[in-house]
């Protein structure tokens, strides 16, 4: 590790140690990621990140061919960095069609080894393997060489948050950033592998937020056997489906007023009244926005 990278590290962690969070929830970070992971998938993410985040530099944009899997076309990870150069980003496009991501579609998935921390959905596994293997992996090692006193946030949508929580987890495994200097985003996001998996994305990370639309239950599947009310421990349900992360849920949303959410620490807050619309218009956006959105100079989302 180089000597620049080795002394801000130790400068950092000192500045942090006895600190209880990285980042607190609001939802205007909530918002933020959310869009930002919009432009990530967008047709043209350039030019969206030129006009919704003027200033905002992205640094490598890796694809893979998925349409043979759940997601249904290209997947896709950006890095970013911020005009700072104190954040990295790494966000994950939601799949194809968001508007067809339904809880049969995801009963038919069968759970699969995580290398040795936990299992995860077989073509989960296989989607972020192809990332990873066509330069993700490679180009963050660099960049873990170059860049290691940097905070990282990992952000996704729908199944791409599941992809998020893979990264944070390799990341983990390889060594590099710590968890106390990264934090997760995540929209829609299914349960991704099991309560092992669910772990291990716990601890990988400082801030773990799991952001609920009002009654959208694609959370709640695949459906599982486990008990749920209290965090992901080791050994437990290791053959059923389980929640990472702190869960927050909208109850109220406005964009003038005064909006509100619940707070869920046991993982998962289930929603009373299933609304499938829900699942594609977080934060009053549209599937449309997810699955086809095209920038011009005129910003979108102000």
């Amino acid at each position: 590790m180089p000597v620049r990278c080795r002394t801000i590290l130790g400068i950092l962690l000192i500045c942090i140690i006895g600190a209880h969070t990285l980042v607190d929830y609001d939802s205007d970070s909530g918002r933020r990621f959310l869009i930002w992971a919009l432009c990530i998938g967008a047709t043209n993410p350039e030019k969206c990140v030129e006009t919704e985040f003027y200033g905002q530099l992205i640094l490598a944009t890796f694809e893979a061919d998925c349409s043979d899997l759940i997601f249904g076309g290209t997947c896709r990870v950006v890095i970013d960095v911020d005009d700072g150069y104190t954040l990295l980003g790494i966000t994950f496009k939601a799949e194809s069609k968001i508007e067809s991501t339904t809880s049969t579609l995801l009963n038919q998935q069968a759970l699969t080894n995580f290398g040795t921390y936990g299992q995860v959905q077989t073509d989960f596994l296989t989607a972020f393997g192809r990332l990873w293997n066509n330069g993700l992996g490679a180009y963050m090692r660099q960049l873990w060489t170059e860049y290691c006193d940097l905070y990282i946030s990992f952000s996704g949508y729908s199944m791409g948050a599941c992809l998020a929580q893979m990264a944070a987890v390799r990341f983990q495994e390889e060594k590099w950033w710590p968890a106390d200097q990264m934090f997760y985003f995540g929209y829609g996001s299914p349960r991704c592998g099991n309560e092992d998996f669910a772990y291990y994305v716990d601890t990988s990370l400082a801030d773990k937020f799991n952001i609920v639309w009002f009654n959208d239950q694609i959370p709640e599947f695949p459906t599982s056997t486990c008990t749920f009310g209290s965090p992901a421990a080791l050994g437990q349900c290791t053959n059923g489906y389980f929640s990472c992360c702190t869960t927050i849920q909208y109850t109220s949303w406005s964009s003038v007023a005064l909006n509100t959410y619940s707070t869920c620490t046991s993982n998962t807050c289930p929603v009373s009244t299933p609304t499938a619309s829900d699942h594609y218009t977080y934060f009053e956006t549209t599937a449309a926005d997810v699955n086809s959105l095209t920038c011009t100079d005129t910003k979108k989302f102000p």
